[in-house]
């Protein structure tokens, strides 16, 4: 992704450049097209009408092919969005890569401050070298829309090399699970000793 976005923006300033000499030539270069008086039938017989229609035409396919790769590499930012921790619960491959790294799919539930629990979908590229590190398990920073829950963003992800703070995930998801209720003053005592003795 460090690389992705002026890649992209140079490709797009090339393409507009090259778009822009061929239309320089077809209507002020030496061998210009003469356009001046003829009918539609005219038009049509010399070739002039193509040309007139292949410049629109490759701009708004262009601009169709390139949009959700736009919407990738710039995400629309959620104004007046509220930051929170999120821990995800699923994953998925969506298809779709940038330079050879994955975009995936995840299922998160966030943990606004002193807000109620809820679960969204998200997407986000990360590297193909850590790709196999994102599971169900690990935690995200999200921004979402309080207007409309599900709209949000994956601002990043933390991700470790297997083994590195797993005692630190375990005690999160003990603290989780205490202040959800679904666990005991005496068991959250008695799981937290253990984890800390395994260190």
């Amino acid at each position: 992704m460090k690389f992705s976005r002026p890649v992209f923006i140079v490709s797009i300033i090339i393409a507009l450049v090259s778009l822009g000499y061929v239309a320089y030539q077809m209507f002020w270069g030496p061998d210009r097209m003469d356009l001046a008086g003829k009918s539609l039938p005219e038009l049509l017989e010399n070739g002039g009408l193509l040309g007139l229609i292949a410049i629109p035409a490759v701009l708004i396919i262009s601009a169709l092919v390139m949009r959700p790769f736009m919407r990738i590499l710039f995400p629309d930012q959620i104004k007046g969005g509220v930051t929170a921790p999120a821990r995800v619960l699923k994953v998925w491959d969506t298809g779709v890569s940038i330079n050879d790294n994955p975009q995936v799919g995840l299922l998160l539930e966030v943990t606004p401050a002193g807000g109620s629990t809820f679960q969204a979908e998200g997407k986000t590229v990360v590297s193909r070298l850590q790709a196999a590190l994102v599971q169900p398990g690990v935690t995200a920073e999200v921004r979402y829309d309080p207007q409309r829950p599900q709209r949000l963003q994956v601002l990043n992800l933390r991700l470790q090399a297997p083994g590195a703070g797993n005692a630190e995930t375990r005690l999160e998801e003990l603290d989780r699970l205490r202040e959800r209720g679904l666990i005991t003053a005496e068991e959250y005592c008695q799981k937290r000793d253990q984890i800390l003795k395994d260190l």
